[in-house]
């Protein structure tokens, strides 16, 4: 456990964990203290810390920037001007508008925001650049209000951003269908299991959503094989989550047909898949389909 853990109350000094964890209420009230300063080196492990890393405190701080901008706008700036002056990579403060910090701010608080961004970006002009990233976005209809669009149009440097992007190299493209299963199994681990910041590094992390979204779509029974070679290899809690409610969630089609016999033949096959099953959400499923997978999970819930 580290910073975060410590921060939030999850672990002591000596990082050794604490029982019980805090509260609800008392991590709400601990985020809430915490200065702008230290909410910049939250993000830097937020950002840094990939999934199989991902301790308590690193999860609630993460969802706690989730929302950030949405439940506390004038904090959000705050925040962001923090990250600005004190963050020296790029990378890192990028994240905040591949993110959801600077777009909710923007979609949910334009209007209320903009003089304060105007005037943020003659105190940090890195800001322009920041904003270069949503220019697209805000012309688009991302602000409604004609004004706020207008001036947070002017702050924003769309190619200086674009010009930063062409400057970072770029690792060459994975052909994902191409790879042998064991291979693709590893893969879908290695890259998945990437911190955010090293998601951005390159374009393999997006080109395998892609890839996973149309194998789920055009052939599920093949992206079942693939959850089935993800399964053999990989037991981190955090990984298995993110496979059950993303790809296995995902390929289970609403109607009964052969994907449903072949998922429900492989739970009564195979214990960890069985368990695997049961962090799959049943909402969009046909009753039959909902009775038949229940059954097969039995009593696996997580």
């Amino acid at each position: 456990m580290g910073w975060c853990d410590e921060v939030l109350g999850f672990c002591d000094a000596s990082g050794g964990e604490v029982d019980p964890p805090p509260s609800a209420e008392e991590t709400e009230s601990r985020l809430a203290a915490l200065p702008v300063t230290d909410l910049v080196r939250a993000w830097r492990e937020v950002s840094t810390t990939g999934l199989k890393g991902q301790t308590a405190g690193i999860y609630t701080l993460l969802m706690y920037f989730d929302r950030l901008a949405h439940d506390a706008p004038e904090r959000a700036v705050a925040f962001i001007e923090a990250e600005l002056e004190n963050e020296p990579d790029d990378e890192i403060v990028a994240l905040l508008a591949e993110g959801k910090p600077l777009g909710q701010l923007l979609h949910f608080h334009g209007p209320r925001i903009a003089t304060a961004l105007q005037k943020l970006a003659l105190r940090q002009p890195r800001l322009r650049w920041l904003m270069g990233r949503k220019a697209p976005s805000i012309a688009n209809g991302m602000v409604e209000n004609p004004d706020a669009m207008r001036r947070l149009l002017s702050i924003a440097d769309e190619p200086a951003y674009r010009a930063w992007l062409k400057r970072r190299p770029k690792a060459a493209p994975i052909d994902f269908g191409a790879l042998p299963p064991p291979e693709l199994a590893s893969a879908w681990v290695e890259i998945n299991a990437r911190s955010d910041l090293a998601k951005e590094r390159d374009d393999h992390w997006s080109a395998l959503f892609d890839f996973q979204s149309d194998l789920v779509s055009n052939d599920p029974l093949s992206a079942l094989e693939l959850v089935k070679a993800i399964l053999e290899i990989e037991d981190n809690p955090n990984m298995l989550g993110l496979l059950a409610a993303g790809m296995l969630e995902d390929l289970i089609p609403e109607q009964d047909g052969p994907v449903i016999d072949a998922v429900v033949t492989e739970a009564e096959r195979n214990p960890r898949f069985r368990r695997l099953l049961g962090g799959v959400w049943f909402y969009s499923m046909s009753p039959e389909v909902t009775e038949r997978l229940e059954k097969a999970r039995g009593e696996e819930r997580w």
